[in-house]
């Protein structure tokens, strides 16, 4: 057993668990951050509408790109179970197939996302006004969408290789690359040109996305001192489909997530038209912080399950579940709180001094922000699910919570609202925002159910 490998087996105290996923928490932190950066400098360079533009067609390259999580997820739980019963030959083979198959989906997908480009976006609803910056930012970063596949993937292999510093190091540069961009493509060459504004966000996204893409795929190719490596692939079409099944959650995760921030988009553009979408993509970016860090600590504790569920280390496994879950809800209080308190600056971030858009912004915000009470949980219990290979479970907790019970509250406490607080628009309004805390706590109610019905099974508790 090499040292590397007998990290995974590590009596983890609740602080040395903390302190070994935080790499990969920053690293899917920073990674979410970049569209973050791009929208402050578009918001205040380029306006409201372009601000709006890039909010409305994000959600058709987060579905690709949570192709990359899916592979990265579900890869790296099969890749992780085979370390653990001591296959490295295998497990280095599997991991460079997984790589090698994602590079030729991205490809595919861009380009047919560029022939069918105004198809894809007129079926978003997007605006005649909209649709030039939509076109101007999608041309950019569709090209590089297999890079976006990738730095989402590599995020997770490099946990389950044993380099989550790596991983983050790698995300920082990214950043750093982005922002950079950002402030120089949009701050200063783009001159009040919204157009610009929103083509030099997608460049310097695009610089970012090289770094966070590129160079681990470099990396894991040359010689390294990581437990993976990319060489001959093991051509395995069933642990591939394995993969993607298990891995499957995270997948329609974000699809569904994606789907619902359009539906979102369409009825705040029905009731105060880009105004509210921009409000709603302001509240979007902060719940993709918090997304963030929860699947990033997801991200980093799962080769830890995976590992130990192979080589049948079952006092391991109720150590982890105990100090995971005990994270997972300190982090999500620890969140809510400071988010609260700091609902105004940051809403002011992205207001660019309009003081409508910044009261709508705060009271979206400061309502939304209360999921947060309630979101980690299901994300902990569909990443545990993951882990143990076991995509069906995983999958119900991730379709149900994020389409079923999101659907149901959008459509279900807006009419309460509306009924109980008195017939008025302003009352249907909140109710929108407030369905997603409902649906949250529905989710938990469901996921501790699967965690206790499984917990036999798999004897993590």
């Amino acid at each position: 057993m090499n040292e590397e490998t007998n990290v995974f087996e590590q009596d983890f105290t609740l602080g040395k668990l903390l302190i070994y996923v935080l790499p990969t928490i920053f690293a899917i932190l920073l990674a979410s951050l970049y569209s973050i950066v791009d929208g402050i400098f578009v918001s205040n360079f380029g306006g409201t509408t372009a601000f709006a533009a890039i909010n409305q067609v994000a959600p058709i390259f987060m579905i690709i790109a949570s192709i990359g999580f899916m592979f990265g997820t579900g890869g790296s739980a099969l890749i992780g179970k085979v370390l653990g019963e001591g296959d490295e030959k295998r497990a280095n083979g599997l991991f460079s197939f997984f790589t090698y198959s994602l590079i030729a989906i991205g490809i595919i997908c861009s380009v047919l996302l560029w022939i069918f480009l105004e198809t894809f976006l007129n079926a978003l609803g997007v605006t005649e006004t909209m649709m030039p910056f939509c076109v101007a930012y999608s041309h950019i970063i569709i090209p590089a969408l297999t890079l976006f596949m990738l730095q989402f993937y590599f995020q997770s292999a490099l946990t389950t290789a044993k380099k989550p510093r790596l991983g983050l190091l790698f995300t920082v540069l990214a950043g750093i690359t982005n922002t950079v961009g950002d402030a120089v493509l949009v701050g200063v060459f783009s001159n009040g040109d919204p157009v610009k504004a929103v083509q030099g966000a997608a460049i310097a996204t695009v610089g970012g996305l090289f770094i966070g893409g590129v160079v681990p795929l470099i990396y894991f190719f040359g010689k390294n001192t990581s437990l993976l490596h990319l060489g001959k692939p093991d051509v395995d079409g069933l642990a591939l489909a394995k993969a993607c099944g298990n891995g499957a959650s995270e997948f329609f995760t974000n699809i569904s997530g994606s789907i619902i921030n359009v539906v979102y988009n369409s009825l705040f553009l029905y009731m105060i038209g880009d105004m509210g979408v921009a409000a709603y993509g302001t509240v979007g970016y902060v719940n993709s912080v918090f997304t963030a860090i929860a699947s990033g600590f997801v991200l980093g504790v799962a080769p830890l399950i995976s590992y130990n569920y192979g080589s049948g280390n079952t006092q391991n496994l109720k150590n982890l579940y105990k100090r995971s879950l005990t994270l997972v809800i300190i982090i999500s209080i620890t969140a809510t709180v400071v988010i609260e308190l700091l609902s105004h600056p940051l809403s002011a971030a992205f207001a660019h001094g309009d003081a409508d858009l910044l009261q709508i912004t705060v009271d979206g915000l400061t309502i939304f922000t209360l999921s947060f009470l309630f979101k980690g949980i299901p994300t902990f219990g569909s990443g545990l699910f993951t882990a143990f290979n076991n995509g069906k479970i995983s999958g119900i907790i991730s379709i149900v919570r994020t389409l079923v019970f999101n659907m149901a509250t959008i459509i279900i406490v807006p009419v309460i609202f509306f009924h109980v607080f008195g017939s008025s628009y302003e009352a249907a309004f909140y109710g929108v925002w407030y369905s997603v805390v409902f649906s949250e706590l529905l989710a938990v109610f469901m996921t501790f159910y699967f965690l206790r019905k499984y917990k036999k099974q798999y004897q993590y508790a």
